[in-house]
């Protein structure tokens, strides 16, 4: 097709609690319904708390030969069957039913296959958790036309090329454009509305992977990007992205406008509104996001543009992460900087343990990580060339605004907030719109209190 005669469409993206019942589907179908206008592509999650039941049967099968895998996705194929009977009448549902039961069986041969063969883990874990999103999106396309919207299913595997690191897949970007605009753009062109999984791809010999977990956002900005969308609508339960987690700041104040930068950092360091990837595909396109409440359309949204609401030294949010242990690691012998830093970074990636933050001098290296079973593997790998030293139980505090001009102003404020919180400061700063600082997990919801008084609700 040729370009001069497609209109850039717009990117839904919904969520899995959007998804979570026959009447969340009512009110995602009414919200796209109301678009069509817009040539809309819709890009969905697995109902709510699907992905993870996928995910447990397979490490039931995995590590537990007496259990039955299947006990935990029964409750939710009977969500499904519960939606489709509310949603679908005649034949559609009937098709849909059957697909249902054809997925189970096909769920139960691969599990069986972990069991038995169980060198294999990844890819069959990838071709299981897919399922969420492939019934999903059939469900959701199935009930559009069922409401007189035109829809169609479209297989995600068809239009995302990744690599082959299963469960955590990297997009090949020319493959993945060139795909997607293929498959989607007749359909577009045709008056219909595309539906797709989000989360899913596939290698380009055919085989099924996933983009790790919240990938979901993150497909929602390729198949923008892609098509040259007017913009990408990332649609959840929340109203934006706010100034800190409302379930722990009263006084929060959702933020109308923030950059690509500001954005990528809040989601990096505990804002879980976004995938941290989410931003890649469309910050070189100018391709804005908004968050939307699919339950509260009409409460606001937060837009995500090349433009910021921060003024200059002023600090925009306050988030934070749990769940992080600091490892300082002091060498048996003298190494430069860059390849201390090089070989503390591989062994921590090889074991599968995500970095917050890094730091090196010629004395050693100080690493702040996720917490988690991976970590006492890198941390013995370590020992074997040093001497570790590990302090577990932290929270990291990340500070997103403009240190401009103003900074020195902003610091001041901050270091007097912070010192009856035993904080330290993290150099070098991840960017220019982001401060990090470490606290114990005991205090971290006082200190993101204070600072949020004192930074955000004064201004």
């Amino acid at each position: 097709m040729s370009n001069e005669n497609f209109r850039s469409p717009l990117v839904m993206k919904f969520g899995g609690t959007s998804v979570q019942d026959a009447a969340a589907f009512r009110q995602v179908a009414d919200i796209v319904g109301a678009s069509v206008g817009r040539r809309p592509v819709v890009v969905v999650s697995a109902m709510s708390g699907v992905t993870d039941a996928l995910l447990r049967a397979t490490a039931a099968a995995w590590r537990t030969l007496d259990s039955n895998p299947m006990e935990l996705l029964d409750p939710h194929f009977d969500r499904h069957v519960e939606a489709a009977e509310s949603l679908l009448t005649g034949s559609r549902q009937g098709e849909f039913l059957r697909s249902l039961s054809d997925a189970r069986e096909e769920i139960v041969h691969l599990l069986r296959t972990i069991r038995a063969y169980r060198g294999v883990l990844a890819p069959l874990q990838d071709e299981i958790v897919s399922f969420g999103e492939r019934l999903s999106s059939r469900l959701l396309a199935e009930f559009l036309v069922e409401r007189g919207t035109p829809g169609r299913p479209v297989d995600a595997r068809r239009c995302i090329v990744t690599d082959e690191a299963f469960t955590r897949a990297t997009p090949l970007l020319r493959e993945t454009f060139d795909r997607t605009r293929s498959e989607l753009e007749p359909v577009i062109a045709d008056g219909v509305v595309p539906v797709l999984g989000g989360f899913i791809g596939a290698t380009t010999d055919g085989a099924t992977t996933t983009l790790g977990r919240g990938g979901s956002d993150y497909s929602g900005t390729l198949v923008g990007a892609a098509l040259g969308a007017h913009e990408v609508q990332i649609w959840t339960d929340v109203s934006g992205i706010y100034s800190a987690d409302p379930r722990l700041v009263a006084n929060v104040r959702r933020i109308e406008r923030i950059s690509y930068a500001e954005a990528t950092d809040l989601a990096l360091y505990g804002a879980k509104v976004l995938h941290p990837k989410t931003i890649e595909p469309v910050e070189q396109l100018g391709i804005p996001v908004s968050i939307r409440n699919t339950f509260s359309p009409a409460n606001g949204h937060s837009i995500v543009s090349r433009d910021s609401a921060v003024a200059n030294g002023e600090i925009g949010a306050v988030t934070h992460r749990t769940g992080v242990s600091v490892v300082r690691f002091t060498p048996e012998t003298a190494l430069s900087t860059s390849r201390l830093m090089g070989e503390a970074a591989e062994v921590f990636e090889e074991n599968g343990v995500p970095i917050e933050h890094i730091a090196a001098s010629r004395a050693g290296v100080s690493v702040t990580v996720e917490e988690g079973d991976s970590l006492d593997f890198a941390l013995r790998r370590l020992e074997r060339s040093g001497q570790v030293e590990l302090t577990r139980h932290v929270a990291v505090i990340c500070l997103v605004g403009n240190f401009g001009d103003g900074g020195s102003e902003v610091c001041r404020t901050v270091t007097e907030t912070l010192a009856g919180f035993d904080a330290r400061s993290l150099h070098p700063h991840p960017s220019p719109n982001a401060r990090l600082f470490l606290v114990a997990e005991s205090v971290v919801g006082d200190a993101v209190r204070a600072l949020h008084r004192h930074c955000v609700e004064s201004r």
